[in-house]
């Protein structure tokens, strides 16, 4: 497996772990406040529920206190009674006198039988107390109760029925003294002085194993193929977009010769660069990473510094349909100077976005032409051949592919040549290495040759430097 592979695995996994237990995190948050809200819901319905029950109560002990005139009549008896039925959980309403140092029952929902208790201590407000063990009800109780001077009044209520109300509430009293679990809180009633609800407020709810995995192979799988690859291109491109403006890459220049006299014609320009790059692979970056207009901006660039160096009027410069296309190149061409501008041969490859894009860059193509610049067509006969270009899009020169040159037809070659100069359309053949390619050429009417035989891509003699590259021609 590739290392790039391999990075883009591992960090896809890294990343996709984090992800998956930092979304879980937050789902278990989002779960747990939303089972804390229901928590909070119900446990506020039976505290309000317990409210309501103890403001009945309170309210029903004041209106005995008030009808209480020391005798314990028929009316007082029956409003006790009928209290204990409208009133949930409590069983008994009843007023108790102290008598030095006992108390006495002196009156209940059921009779005026006097009966010996604890002596009542006096308070203020309303007090809540228990469970109590009865003896007349064998069985736990609770006591709601205030003083009046000399005199308690209370109500009665079986343990079990606040058991019924209370399931998740607590009552805290400073007896009790229950304490606070840590998701806990505690809140005073509003009409019982020494009573609080304690009750749960927060719920704690772990997201699922499955979240997780479903969670992580998502994310692993978003990571690794789209997130992960598209920073890592960004990144790259970025690199190589900060080489190219920083003159990582440099211009040298291989020479076209003019058979009729052996002068040079004309220098075709190609990009190397520092360190050791292949030429090819540079080339490949910058389609891949599609910074066409970037590279050959700066590339035109050197050329305005170092032709004065080469001493010859004519460059060419490979431009593709794309970026014939784009507007930047356009005006950066349209903003040379005119001497310049007759100087440059700009090639044009014979590919398929010449086909796709043909309406804008015949468009452009003529507005330069009108700016002087000549174009040529590149690598003719290389897999996209096609005579309706040339006529079509009216190029100054064509430059035949040095695989043609290495055909065994000659005849087919010689043809070839001879249609171009009955249209009277000058061609430079590619790829002239050695004596044998040039004494193929002797037999044939080809004006211009490019090739290592007469001289391999070199920088401009200004330039001392000695790169580490390897050439693409």
């Amino acid at each position: 497996m590739p290392l790039k592979r391999v990075k883009i695995l591992i960090i896809s996994l890294v990343c996709a772990l984090m992800l998956s237990l930092l979304l879980g995190e937050a789902e278990s948050r989002r779960l747990s406040s939303n089972e804390s809200s229901l928590v909070m819901a119900k446990n506020q319905k039976q505290i309000d529920f317990l409210e309501n029950l103890f403001q009945s109560i309170t309210l029903t002990l004041n209106k005995t206190a008030t009808l209480y005139n020391g005798a314990c009549s028929d009316n007082l008896k029956m409003f006790m009674r009928k209290s204990i039925f409208n009133i949930d959980g409590v069983i008994e309403l009843g007023i108790i006198q102290s008598e030095g140092s006992q108390g006495m029952l002196m009156c209940n929902s059921w009779g005026n039988d006097s009966f010996k208790m604890k002596k009542p201590k006096s308070h203020d407000g309303f007090l809540f107390s228990g469970p109590h063990t009865s003896n007349m009800y064998d069985e736990k109780i609770f006591v709601i109760k205030k003083t009046v001077d000399d005199y308690e009044f209370n109500a009665l209520i079986k343990q079990p029925s606040t058991k019924n109300l209370l399931q998740s509430v607590k009552l805290s009293t400073a007896s009790n003294n229950l304490s606070l679990g840590p998701m806990e809180k505690e809140t005073p009633s509003n009409f019982i002085s020494n009573l609080s609800y304690v009750y749960q407020y927060k719920a704690v709810v772990n997201t699922s194993g499955l979240f997780y995995a479903s969670t992580f192979l998502l994310s692993f799988a978003l990571f690794q193929l789209l997130i992960i690859p598209y920073l890592i291109f960004t990144f790259d491109k970025s690199n190589l977009k900060r080489r190219i403006m920083q003159g990582d890459f440099f211009n040298v220049y291989q020479p076209i010769i003019d058979a009729s006299n052996g002068e040079i014609f004309s220098y075709e320009i190609f990009t190397r660069a520092k360190g050791h790059d292949n030429a090819l692979s540079i080339i490949k970056s910058i389609k891949h990473y599609n910074l066409y207009v970037e590279h050959t901006l700066r590339q035109l660039d050197k050329l305005e510094e170092e032709k004065a160096q080469l001493g010859c009027q004519n460059f060419q410069v490979n431009l593709s349909a794309k970026h014939l296309t784009d507007k930047k190149i356009i005006n950066y061409l349209s903003k040379i100077a005119t001497a310049s501008r007759r100087e440059i041969i700009i090639e044009i490859t014979e590919d398929e976005d010449l086909f796709k894009h043909r309406l804008k860059v015949k468009e452009a193509m003529r507005k330069l032409r009108e700016l002087e610049y000549r174009f040529a067509l590149d690598d003719f006969g290389a897999g996209f051949s096609n005579f309706s270009y040339i006529f079509e899009f009216e190029f100054d020169f064509i430059k035949i592919d040095k695989s043609v040159l290495k055909f065994e037809n000659t005849e087919f070659f010689l043809s070839l040549v001879r249609v171009f100069n009955t249209l009277k359309m000058p061609c430079i053949i590619e790829g002239v290495e050695d004596d044998a390619d040039k004494k193929k050429l002797d037999l044939i009417d080809i004006k211009y040759h490019q090739g290592w035989l007469y001289g391999k891509p070199e920088k401009a003699p200004q330039d001392n430097q000695n790169p580490d590259s390897k050439d693409a021609n």
